[in-house]
């Protein structure tokens, strides 16, 4: 989830932020909620993995910071 939530994504945004994810995580899906608080849901096996690396990747796409949230499973 977006820690600013004035951010908003346009298209272009979310639709790179889901390639990078899809791409990098064993993921079965990757929903990008654009507005009105920008948030990223991850399904799948391996979806409370996200390394570092990729965070900074889809925060540097999205102009914001991103806390991450799990869900255990």
């Amino acid at each position: 989830m977006a820690e600013d939530p004035a951010v908003s994504l346009d298209e272009g945004q979310a639709r790179r932020i889901q390639f990078w994810l899809l791409e990098m995580v064993p993921a079965r899906g990757c929903d990008v909620r654009r507005a009105p608080t920008v948030e990223i849901t991850i399904t799948g096996p391996y979806a409370d993995e996200l390394h570092p690396p990729l965070l900074a990747r889809v925060e540097a796409i999205a102009g914001c910071r991103f806390g991450v949230v799990t869900t255990g499973g």
